[in-house]
């Protein structure tokens, strides 16, 4: 019985990494080209339409009919020194990632306007070789999430507006990893089953901004968006490789579900005769995530309900950038950003390992002709190097971790 009970521990302890993946680091804020290069800081003026997901309040002073599409181009690399007290490295698969951007708006020219944005405020992954040391953990996860998101927003002439707008949220996520037991075939090898699980999620939430220009060329802002309750309700599960443990392991439906957290920003714009500054703040509630409960549809010895406990921190962004209009074709960006991570050490893991980061960010920004614009950002993005000593998981170690994102954007006016 206790050999059972330490295969069901480990059951859910991958049932608990399948499901983290929608709340441990795997927010994105990448929703367009011209404010990532200015590190994000864009609350303030959200003055094209990306302002959709910046400050839904800045759609009113976009003017005429607009399109925006594009996307980010996300070149994560993660290296594991350990487990302790060795130090063997093992380098992280290569991966990319494309999470892509789209809005449309039109502004009535009487204060109102209206949009639509998609996006993805959660995604990425990661890959790691079949045989390495944290293979009972994780040695490959992929999630994709899309946020629709309608709004709407009112100006009062130049001094203040206020913006709306409704969230449906899509998701699916997949993980493969090895399940390592106590137990030995009849030749004596070890039984690790392969574990391949897949998901879809959904859910719903609003946001809503103010923007308030009491000055000439001075603008505060400030947007807010509610947690969604993403439901996991058909996701499935499939051992192989289980031996004569596979009637205990049968897989089958599971549910669950889990908080994304609410976030708001506040920031501060001065716009000068040819440049803009903006400074924001950026407050994440992770501690919504405290607690997960997994459940199986069927339900054996090994294969039972579970809670597992995540311990996350609230934490922030902070965020400074602006940009300099060379002459009416090139605009040129830059900014940085400090963003604090909510993971505890007991809880970081490979599936996908977080730490406190600097995001370094530059871009440009071409008029290509009078209705067609193209904007471009690059950020490099170091990790600091985290040394966890306490995992949960029993896998301490070193992590170390940068990432390059390039980010293009297309935008027609009409």
């Amino acid at each position: 019985m206790a050999s059972l009970r330490t295969l069901a521990i480990l059951v859910a302890v991958t049932l608990a990494s399948f499901s983290t993946v929608f709340a441990s680091g795997y927010q994105l804020n990448e929703h367009g080209a011209r404010a990532v290069a200015m590190g994000g800081a864009f609350a303030a003026r959200a003055d094209d339409p990306s302002s959709i997901y910046f400050n839904p309040a800045g759609l009113s002073y976009v003017s005429g009919f607009n399109v925006m599409l594009g996307g980010t181009l996300i070149l994560p690399s993660t290296t594991f020194t350990g487990p302790y007290p060795n130090s063997t490295e093992t380098k992280m698969n290569s991966i990319a990632f494309f999470p892509p951007n789209a809005y449309i708006t039109y502004n009535f020219d009487n204060g109102f306007a209206a949009g639509v944005g998609v996006f993805t405020p959660e995604g990425l992954g990661t890959s790691w070789p079949s045989d390495w040391v944290g293979r009972f953990i994780i040695t490959k996860i992929n999630l994709q999430s899309f946020n629709i998101n309608p709004t709407v927003s009112y100006a009062y002439k130049d001094l203040v507006s206020v913006g709306v707008g409704f969230d449906y949220a899509l998701g699916n996520v997949e993980l493969d990893r090895y399940n390592n037991t106590p137990f030995s075939d009849s030749l004596g090898n070890p039984i690790t089953p392969f574990l391949n699980m897949k998901g879809n999620a959904h859910g719903a939430g609003f946001n809503f901004g103010v923007m308030l220009k009491p000055v000439e060329n001075l603008s505060l802002g400030f947007s807010y968006r509610s947690k969604i309750i993403f439901k996991v309700d058909n996701g499935a599960a499939s051992f192989s490789g289980a031996g004569y443990l596979a009637s205990e392991l049968p897989g089958g439906q599971v549910s669950t579900s889990l908080p994304f957290p609410e976030t708001w920003y506040a920031g501060i714009s001065y716009k000068g005769m040819n440049y803009s500054v903006e400074a924001d703040y950026q407050y994440v509630g992770w501690s919504v995530y405290n607690t997960l409960n997994i459940n199986f549809t069927t339900q054996t010895e090994l294969q039972q309900n579970s809670s597992i406990i995540g311990d996350y921190s609230n934490t922030y962004i902070i965020r400074v950038g602006g940009e300099y209009n060379i002459d009416k074709m090139w605009t040129v960006r830059a900014g940085v950003f400090y963003d604090k991570n909510p993971i505890p050490d007991a809880y970081d893991a490979p599936i996908l390992p977080d730490a406190d980061r600097l995001g370094l960010n530059i871009g440009a920004g071409v008029n290509l002709t009078n209705n067609i614009a193209l904007d471009a950002s690059y950020m490099f993005l170091p990790f600091k190097q985290r040394t966890i000593q306490t995992s949960a998981f029993g896998l301490n170690g070193t992590y170390n971790t940068t990432a390059n994102l390039i980010g293009i954007d297309l935008s027609y006016k009409l």
